[in-house]
Parts: C-alpha cells; structure tokens; sequence
C-alpha cells in the first residue's frame, strides 16, 4: 500500500477526508479484492487503538516515543529523534500467521483475584502457552506474560515483560494487544515475536509471515506508519525515544524456541544476557572492555559448556565456572569473584 492510501484511510476514519481524497479512495478499494482488505484492516487496526487510549487506566500513560515525522522509505535501519514533551505512542501490528512448537517446562502460573493468569519463567526455563482463544505463546527465559483468563470485553489483552513469541488466532472482531512497558502491538491474527525486557530499555518486534501494520497515536489522534513485511523488524529504544526499522532473518530471531541462540555482529554483553536466560545462568567479565567484543556465531542447541567452549575460542577470551556463575575473563586469566 501506497503512503497516499495509508493517509487517505486515516483521513476517512477521522472524517476528515475530502470530496477529492473520499473518490481516489474508493477509485483505489475498487481496483482490487486486496485493497478492499487493506481497507478493512486498517480500519479495524485504527478502531482498536482508539478504543485502547479511551482506557481509563491509560489515561496517564506515556507510551512508545516513537518519531512524529515518520520516513515511508524501505532503506533499513532508519532513525529518528522524536520530541518527547508531547508525543504519546502506541505500536500496533497485523499480520498473518505461523508457528512452531516446543514442550512444556517448569513454570509458575497463578490465578489472580481479579481474574488474570500471570506465567512467569526463571532464567533458563521456557513454556508454551494456550491462550483462552487458542492463540498460543512461547515464553523465554527471564519473561512473565500476564492475561486475563477469559479474554473479556473487546480485545484480547496481554502484559509481556521479556521476551516471547506470538501465534495468534485470527478474529477480526477482537484485536489481540500485547503491551510492553510503554509499546503496545496490536494485532488481529499473525505470528510474531516481541523481546521486551524492562532493564534493556528496548522493545523489538519481529515479523516471521504476512503484513505488518505500525500505528502511531499523537496527541489521541491515530496515525498509521507504514506496513511491514515478512523478515522486517521496529526495534524502538524506550530510554531515548529513538527508533529504527531494519531487515533481518525473523526465523533467526524466534530461533531461541528451540535453544537456538543466533547472533550477528553482536557484542558480547548482549551475547551473555541471551545465555543468561537461556541456560539459567549468571556471567560475569573480569574487565569491563571485554564486553564490547563483537561476534557473528551460531549456537545451535549446544550445552552450555561448548556454547561457551565457541564463545572464547572465537573471541580469543577464556571462562572460569564456579557452579551457575560463569566469569571471562583474558585468555592468561582465570576469573572468579571475592565480594558480593
């Protein structure tokens, strides 16, 4: 769809289209089956995020950061700054679906008094999850999902605070919204994964199959971005307010559901946090610089000690393990620790 369209859509719904703009619209719905569907999603997209920011409790929310000036280019990895004194954001997305599958493992799962489920996974354990629509979830490491059980009123809503990812069953009626800290994705069927953890200040949304649909709201108004493709992610920085899309392998990026650790160009602090909640472990580095070595490498279903095994061999590094916690260090050095 072609950016005039997407603004001609959000003029329609917000009843500000003109007589000019409202005959290009339908001239454009009645060239094809497919804009018609377009149409329709966009409007169902647009109606539940609309319906979302009248909530109560989000009345005092500030949301994504996302940028009001909003490029329509493909080229990847585009960043903007966004003022933040006024914008408030939700990111919503619809695509189509596809899944993968992995057993149970040990999780904590309650029932709250006001009738939510919340499944929270320790570092190194990961779930799958029927939804009570059928949709289903795969949790990771270090993550918690909370959900009311039955899926009242008119979406189906979800609070995820790690990582985890999404093969949702459509119902055009209902949107099925995943919040994440301050990003909301909203979605009416598709499969997708959101890595949302609350202390990297990042939330990164990756499409596998279909269309993907960002939304931004400003000052309560709705404002349609731009459609992703399969292999397409928004990763948004929650702390600076910067955002970026790219394109990248989405298979790579769900890999972890069957303990498949993928990386490119990555720094080794980030490498170890994904190990961290992976293998239910604790990494240390003895000097601080040794972090920020950058690795491309492939960890496919490995125990921790070769993972770590090809970690140092291809950085050049060494580890110790004591137990859970594992420290690296230079490769003439032997690492552990005397102060807590």
């Amino acid at each position: 769809m072609e950016e005039r369209h997407h603004r001609l859509i959000i003029a329609y719904f917000e009843k500000t289209i003109s007589d000019e703009g409202l005959t290009a619209l339908q001239d454009w719905i009645e060239e094809h089956p497919d804009n018609l569907t377009q149409f329709s999603d966009t409007i169902h997209i647009l109606e539940a995020a609309k319906a979302s920011l009248k909530r109560p409790d989000n009345a005092g929310e500030t949301w994504a950061k996302i940028n009001t000036h909003i490029t329509q280019s493909q080229t990847p990895a585009v960043v903007r700054p966004i003022k933040r004194k006024w914008l408030a954001y939700a990111a919503s997305v619809l695509v189509v679906c596809a899944a993968g599958w992995f057993g149970y493992k040990n999780i904590f799962y309650k029932t709250t008094a006001d009738a939510f489920a919340v499944v929270s996974n320790p570092n190194g354990k990961r779930s799958k999850l029927t939804l009570p629509d059928g949709s289903v979830a795969y949790l990771a490491g270090g993550s918690t999902l909370k959900y009311a059980r039955n899926f009242g009123g008119d979406k189906r809503e979800l609070s995820l605070n790690g990582e985890a990812f999404f093969d949702v069953v459509h119902g055009a009626d209902k949107p099925f919204v995943v919040k994440s800290g301050e990003i909301s994705t909203v979605v009416l069927g598709t499969s997708f994964n959101v890595k949302a953890y609350g202390a990297d200040g990042r939330v990164i949304i990756t499409v596998n199959t279909g269309k993907v649909g960002v939304l931004a709201n400003v000052n309560g108004k709705s404002q349609l971005v731009k459609y992703l493709t399969p292999d397409e992610q928004i990763n948004i920085n929650t702390q600076t307010g910067l955002f970026a899309f790219n394109k990248t392998r989405a298979a790579d990026v769900s890999a972890w559901m069957s303990n498949n650790l993928i990386f490119y160009n990555t720094s080794l602090k980030d490498i170890a946090a994904a190990m961290e909640r992976q293998y239910g472990v604790k990494i240390d580095f003895t000097e601080p610089e040794l972090s920020s070595v950058r690795l491309t490498t492939r960890l496919m279903n490995l125990p921790l000690e070769q993972a770590m095994d090809n970690l140092t061999a291809l950085s050049g590094l060494a580890y110790t393990q004591n137990g859970k916690h594992l420290f690296i260090s230079n490769t003439n050095e032997k690492g552990g620790r005397i102060m807590q």
